[in-house]
């Protein structure tokens, strides 16, 4: 049975529904799931949601799985786009202050560890990661120049002042309890440090229009959506100062997203197998799609980056 916990940012029970017939529309895992807000603090949450014990059976083939690493994968963390999100995650905190060779950085949902060797390589820092996905730690950049540990950050069994920067790049809105593992950075921070922190934005323009089809979504997966004022009060809980705050430019939030409605709606494959990109139909699709890439997706991010209504944003918050 799925479970519906308390508020994961005030611990309220009173909510609404706001999205209902969620469904993975990337991986095709089976269920529907429903979004609610608190009429409290306005934290959106997916609930009920799977359980610890079921949560797993929804990962598999989306990242490694089965402790080994995904074909593939490793590769993509380290290529030309990979490098260049890392670059855009180091110049955002780089706003608040650029890392160097005195900092320890330590990557929570590192994965293959690309933004790790990137701030290696560019600023010459020390770098930790830690990855609940076994296959990704097995299978992660370069072992012998960075510290690597498997599970979560609260189990992960880190000194108290440890690091200089805490990432959750892509990470906290996995996470069933974030304020715990907020409190942890806060924790493992020296004085000063700061914790920087990469979400999907609920207030995103592309959300409004697209609904359930909405890329960010990524249901069941994501169990918490933050808006920008819920994200700054969960790192102010969790006993930082919020020092920035911006939205992302994200050049596939808007035809990912008509892609994955138009998928479903035309049943391009048929609801229940597995996705073909082969179909007569997918590659006309695929075609238009490109061209609305160039046409539409390009120019309507730089204004919603703009605006602050882009599909993803980050906050810094700093240790007192």
């Amino acid at each position: 049975m799925p479970e519906s916990p308390a508020c994961a940012l005030c611990g309220a029970e009173d909510f609404e529904t706001v999205l209902e017939g969620g469904r993975d529309q990337v991986w095709r895992k089976p269920g529907t799931w429903q979004l609610q807000e608190c009429r409290v603090c306005s934290l959106v949450m997916t609930r009920p949601r799977p359980t610890a014990q079921e949560l797993p059976a929804f990962y598999e083939g989306a990242y490694s799985g089965e402790g080994k690493p995904a074909e593939g994968k490793k590769e993509g963390a380290d290529n030309l786009i990979g490098r260049l999100l890392s670059d855009h995650r180091l110049g955002v905190l780089a706003k608040v202050r650029p890392l160097g060779p005195q900092d320890h950085l330590l990557d929570v949902g590192c994965s293959y560890g690309g933004l790790l060797k990137r701030a290696r390589d560019k600023t010459g820092c020390r770098t930790s990661g830690v990855d609940f996905d076994e296959g990704s730690i097995a299978g992660a950049i370069e072992p012998a120049l960075c510290e690597y540990r498997s599970g979560t950050l609260v189990e992960a069994g880190y000194e108290p002042e440890s690091f200089t920067v805490v990432t959750f790049m892509e990470c906290l809105e996995h996470d069933p309890v974030p304020s715990a593992s907020l409190a942890e950075a806060h924790r493992l921070l020296k004085p000063g440090g700061l914790v920087s922190v990469e979400v999907p934005n609920w207030e995103g323009a592309w959300r409004s229009v697209f609904g359930r089809f909405w890329l960010p979504l990524l249901l069941p997966q994501h169990l918490v959506h933050y808006r920008p004022k819920t994200l700054g009060r969960m790192l102010e809980q969790a006993g930082f100062e919020l020092v920035h705050e911006q939205t992302m430019f994200f050049p596939l939030e808007g035809v990912a997203s008509l892609w994955l409605a138009l998928v479903e709606l035309l049943e391009i494959p048929p609801a229940g197998s597995k996705p073909t990109w082969r179909t007569p139909l997918h590659l006309l699709l695929f075609a238009w799609i490109a061209l609305l890439w160039f046409t539409l997706e390009i120019p309507s991010q730089l204004i919603l980056r703009l605006i602050g209504r882009s599909g993803h944003m980050t906050a810094i918050g700093r240790k007192a």
